[in-house]
């Protein structure tokens, strides 16, 4: 007989682990607090423009390429033009192309010979042996200050909107930290094959998936297959346990059992309704630190930028000292975001080394994002569209001492073995990693559930 499980949270976690769950044929209830599934992946069709108020696209794996196709939607992929290829930073102020390719790094004018020499001494630097080591010193020690302060900075801006001196190498990027315990070397172990799991799908599978539609593709057709067991309007003021393991969930409608619970909402959403359940792991998840991100959306006539921006976009260097993280050239790196006369842009601003200007009125924002694109780009007409969408609290950091997060949760899943977390802060942030961990998550309360 089938047993029900609640899950907490209709983001991409929470209806991926209950997509396998029901096609295991589980009872479930999907409770979210608001009037629509999806959580930071909502995209929006706004006067002729596209555009995504949280992921844009995410790196794809044997895993997320799986649920796509499941879910039947692998023909809407949109393929990136062939201008995505071309990324760039800001350095010394102006625009300068990254290399993609170790042959075009030795010919890149982005990197001093310095640089490029040190990049062949990476073999013979010594293993690590500071398990609390952050991104920015991993990476200096293997590679030099320069490709932190004009690779891994930007990068992590563009990832974590992060501070790669706070942000710990082995949470963050738990195989770089592995290859070079198992391998004694980053390069060594690229060339052993040990690179990540989206550098190993076929040729022809794009890296970087995204839909026609957006990423609001993937949320609809989970809704779908999910139906009546999602219960939208729902948030949930309290999850308790009894003796006899079974989990009681409260909300405005009242309180039901279940046997099995799935915590699949923000660390800062799962605190209080921990609070009488696990008052240790409630404490710890209400301290995460999460970077406030502001999404700048401006639009202008092709006529009126000067510099092509034939390209995904551009990252910035915190040394550069400028108002913005990066800006993607939203229509430059994919089709159907814009009508033909235009381009459109999405900037990114604030993060977690630059919080208050996320929180900033969006008219003060577009004028930023509009300021800093005109000092790259050249622009010289208005905006004919712009958008803003801001997160006060965007993105968990997985910063030096993350393990007392992971450990709690782990305690707490020890404790109570029919209690499961599925969320951004704990096994990665990206919407692959979500789409993995509840890949796994859901094989848990499976196993968890035939278990007398």
């Amino acid at each position: 007989m089938p047993r029900p499980v609640a899950i907490v949270g209709g983001g991409i976690s929470g209806l991926t682990a209950g997509y396998w769950l029901m096609r295991a044929g589980i009872d479930i209830t999907i409770f979210e607090s608001s009037s629509a599934v999806g959580g930071n992946v909502r995209s929006e069709k706004l006067d002729g423009f596209l555009i995504e108020l949280g992921a844009h696209s995410t790196l794809a794996s044997a895993e997320l390429l799986r649920l796509i196709d499941e879910l039947g939607i692998t023909d809407q992929i949109a393929q990136p033009r062939a201008a995505a290829k071309r990324r760039f930073i800001i350095k010394h102020g102006k625009l300068t192309q990254l290399p993609t390719s170790i042959v075009g790094f030795a010919t890149s004018s982005a990197f001093s010979a310095g640089a490029k020499l040190r990049l062949l001494r990476e073999p013979f630097i010594a293993r690590g042996s500071h398990e609390s080591e952050s991104i920015a010193d991993f990476f200096a020690r293997r590679f030099g200050r320069e490709i932190v302060d004009f690779a891994v900075d930007p990068f992590i801006s563009g990832i974590y909107a992060g501070d790669p001196g706070k942000l710990s190498v082995r949470h963050a990027f738990p195989r770089l930290y592995e290859m070079e315990q198992a391998d004694g070397s980053i390069l060594r172990g690229m060339l052993l094959g040990r690179t990540p799991e989206h550098e190993k799908m076929d040729k022809g599978t794009p890296r970087s998936i995204t839909f026609e539609q957006g990423m609001q593709t993937m949320i609809d057709a989970l809704s779908k297959q999910l139906g009546a067991a999602i219960s939208l309007n729902s948030p949930v003021s309290a999850i308790t346990s009894s003796a006899d393991g079974q989990f009681e969930v409260t909300t405005a409608a009242g309180s039901a059992e279940f046997d099995a619970v799935v915590l699949s909402v923000p660390a800062y959403a799962a605190a209080p309704l921990l609070n009488k359940m696990a008052p240790d792991l409630s404490d710890i998840l209400e301290n995460i630190d999460h970077a406030p991100v502001a999404t700048v959306y401006t639009a202008f006539k092709k006529t009126d930028v000067a510099v092509d921006p034939n390209g995904f976009g551009f990252l910035v260097p915190s040394r550069e000292r400028r108002r913005i993280l990066g800006s993607l050239w939203t229509s430059s790196a994919f089709e159907n975001r814009a009508p033909d006369d235009d381009h459109l842009f999405t900037t990114f601003i604030g993060g977690s080394r630059d919080r208050p200007p996320a929180l900033l009125p969006p008219e003060e924002l577009i004028a930023i994002a509009v300021t800093e694109l005109d000092s790259v780009l050249g622009i010289s007409g208005e905006p004919t569209f712009t958008y803003v969408k801001q997160w006060s609290k965007a993105i968990p950091q997985y910063n030096i001492g993350y393990d007392d997060v992971t450990d709690a949760v782990e305690l707490f899943r020890l404790k109570h073995s029919r209690a499961f977390v599925c969320s951004n802060y704990y096994r990665g942030i990206s919407v692959s990693d979500c789409v993995k961990n509840a890949r796994a998550v859901a094989a848990e309360v499976e196993q968890a559930l035939s278990t007398p």
